[in-house]
């Protein structure tokens, strides 16, 4: 038990504490907590329309506040007009401007390009996990304060602040921690053998910092480690000190962030592109090796850079990374809701849902390991079904196993998987519409913008020998919300009339013939189909859906948003998508060399 208390004490002797979460640090006075709210504002940013200059700097924000930040910069030049106020410290695009565009794909995200960026609580548990060579997850950030949602992928730098109720969690978590390894002579041992404390801060503190520490860090934990004599009612001042520098660096920015602060357009430094890629390609903090490549100058070259992250892929630890990316991509959780008539569809039950799930997770698994790339999510035949998943397509199975099938023509793709169709499916019918928007939105990231202040009333009852697709056409098919759905909700929606409410093959409809019938303007030209095979083939050749998954897949690379100054990085991934056919593997490889990973990019 200790004899005094530690709060506000990890980060003593001159130490730092993020302000906000857009990059700046500022220096507090000890018994300051670290991570509240507030600080300088961000750079404001404006793009104008037919340019793409900056903005002026965005004023500061009050000190202390959350969220304010700094009023953003002026028009860029063009037709653009003036910024408006920043949020959370940048200001937002000109009036007038227009975002970039790759195949019809805008690149109109908001990126802060952040000197700093909060690991998410799946980062920190790993990273506690392997700095503490612990040999499971410790299992605490499941109490921590929750990210709220802000763009496609958890890892987005808009999303992962510090408010005061994350700091104490963190700061419960560093002591709990800390005391389980430091008063175990097992487990100390593993980071700290033997009884050297200046040896133990040097190693352990390179580890935790990803860097070597400076002789002013070192000095000033030396002194944190004496002070351990006298703060612990424990008589032994070696696991005393350990335990208290743990605390303590377990509470440090150096710890809790990944940092780039070299210049605007420099390189990052050896250890940042370390750090950068271990968090990316494995979730958690570099390894020694990795450290040591980064100290000896192998991180600094782009053989280097390739070099290391194709070793990585293929540690295990990638596949946990690719799982993610997909599931948020995707939306693979949202199958949990999924509901139906169980007079209607008597096999299904909310049992059935986690299966589903790992269906798709697996389908996704295999095309990760086996170096296949969008063009296979998009038209692979193979599935994975077990007994529970197999009468939906038409298979006899048993047993819970999954095992690896091939569906059939009828079948391309993850679109034509039960859990994305059920899920784009009312209780007894296909939601034709959200099937099509679904895609929209995922797969061909198109803006579609309803109408300011419209209520869309909900789809009327069913006429008798009314089809579900004369019903959509009919209550969609005029006024205001013609425009969309006529042209691409609709159109895409219908295309996988075919399959029921359940994601079921089926030919008949009310007593007709299932239309799957429709066309749809790619930026290659206007294309009619028949059915899911048809359309799915056609996205497949389009650079639509190439360029979608390449932002995607560059969003979640960098952490951050996508735009006008990634159209580059983008039109590359897309191209070799598309034209080479490459895998997911290679397209990652093409981004971790770009200047967007390896050179800080600053403020546009």
């Amino acid at each position: 038990m200790r004899a005094v208390s530690l709060q506000g004490f990890a980060l003593a002797f001159g130490a730092l504490t993020l302000a906000g979460c857009t990059g700046t640090i500022s220096p507090i006075e000890p018994g300051d907590m670290p991570g509240n709210d507030g600080g300088t504002g961000g750079t404001g940013q404006s793009v104008g329309g037919t340019g793409s200059s900056k903005g002026s700097g965005g004023s500061a924000g009050t000190s202390g506040k959350s969220g304010t930040g700094g009023t953003g910069g002026t028009g860029g030049t063009g037709t653009g007009g003036s910024a408006s106020t920043g949020s959370g410290g940048t200001g937002a695009g000109g009036t007038g401007g227009q975002p970039p565009v790759v195949l019809g794909v805008a690149l109109d995200g908001q990126p802060v390009y952040a000197h700093w960026v909060r690991l998410t609580h799946a980062q920190w548990e790993a990273s506690v996990r392997d700095l503490l060579k612990l040999s499971a997850l410790p299992g605490l950030s499941s109490s921590f304060e929750g990210d709220p949602p802000n763009g496609t992928f958890s890892n987005n730098e808009r999303k992962l602040e510090v408010n005061g109720n994350l700091w104490a969690d963190y700061q419960r978590a560093a002591e709990t921690v800390a005391k389980q390894v430091a008063q175990n002579a097992t487990a100390r041992a593993q980071i700290a053998p033997g009884t050297d404390s200046a040896g133990f801060i040097s190693s352990f503190g390179r580890r935790a910092y990803r860097r070597e520490l400076t002789a002013g860090e070192k000095s000033q934990y030396q002194t944190l480690f004496a002070s351990a004599a006298t703060a612990y009612d424990t008589t032994d001042a070696f696991a005393n000190g350990v335990e208290l520098v743990i605390t303590a660096m377990l509470q440090s920015p150096h710890f809790v962030y990944r940092s780039e602060l070299g210049d605007d357009g420099a390189p990052l430094s050896g250890y940042e592109v370390a750090s950068k890629l271990s968090f990316l390609l494995r979730n958690t903090t570099p390894s020694d090796t990795l450290l040591d490549a980064a100290a000896s100058g192998q991180l600094d070259s782009t053989a280097g850079v390739v070099s290391a992250a194709e070793q990585m892929l293929e540690d295990p630890s990638a596949l946990d990374v690719a799982r993610t990316f997909h599931s948020e991509l995707f939306g693979l959780q949202r199958y949990e809701s999924i509901e139906k008539n169980r007079t209607l569809f008597p096999d299904f039950s909310e049992e059935v849902t986690p299966d589903i799930i790992q269906a798709d997770t697996l389908f996704f698994d295999r095309i990760f390991k086996e170096n296949l790339g969008f063009r296979d999510i998009l038209t692979s035949t193979v599935g994975f079904v077990n007994g529970a998943t197999a009468p939906f397509y038409d298979l006899t199975m048993t047993g819970s196993t999954f095992q690896q099938v091939d569906l059939g023509a009828e079948r391309p793709g993850f679109m034509t998987r039960i859990g994305f169709l059920a899920y784009n499916g009312t209780l007894r019918d296909p939601d034709s519409i959200h099937r099509g928007v679904d895609i929209i939105n995922r797969l061909l990231c198109a803006d579609l913008i309803p109408p300011a202040d419209l209520e869309i009333p909900p789809l009327p009852d069913p006429i008798p020998g009314q089809t579900n697709r004369e019903r959509v056409a009919a209550h969609t098919g005029q006024g205001v919300c013609a425009g969309c759905h006529t042209a691409s909700i609709n159109p895409i929606g219908f295309a996988f009339e075919n399959f029921d409410a359940m994601g079921q093959l089926r030919t008949m409809d009310a007593g007709k013939p299932v239309d799957t019938t429709g066309e749809y303007e790619w930026p290659e030209g206007l294309q009619s189909f028949s059915g899911a095979k048809e359309f799915v083939a056609q996205m497949a050749e389009s650079g639509q859906p190439h360029a979608c998954f390449a932002m995607h897949l560059a969003e979640y690379a960098l952490a951050r948003d996508i735009g006008a100054g990634d159209s580059a990085l983008v039109t590359k991934v897309q191209e070799i998508s598309l034209t080479q056919q490459s895998s997911e593997k290679e397209a990652i490889l093409a981004i971790v060399q770009d200047p967007s990973f390896t050179v800080r990019a600053g403020a546009l």
